[in-house]
């Protein structure tokens, strides 16, 4: 195979892989950005949950705290056990 040949057939392979890129079903395109949206809100109220529970701001905590078991709950991620919770602390009185 010559070089030009190998470069028409590489030009072939790229318009076929953008041709079925672009004809891809919205609904997957969709629901991955939907996802990577979600899970960046979770991250942003998280920070802000510790932000606030630092300024002692507790009312502004459980607002962030319902907001997260909502996103939570959207992306099918089961509740995590409060921290201290169920953890052994190594007393042994």
């Amino acid at each position: 195979m010559t070089d030009k040949e190998l470069k028409k057939l590489g030009d072939n392979i790229a318009q076929s892989l953008i041709d079925k890129s672009t004809k891809a079903p919205e609904e997957v395109w969709k629901t991955e950005n939907e996802m990577d949206h979600l899970v960046g809100e979770l991250a942003r109220c998280m920070t802000l949950n510790n932000i606030y529970e630092e300024r002692e701001e507790y009312e502004k905590c459980a607002i962030m705290k319902l907001r997260v078991e909502s996103l939570n709950e959207q992306l099918g991620i089961d509740d995590i056990e409060e921290e201290g919770e169920g953890e052994d602390d190594g007393d042994e009185t």
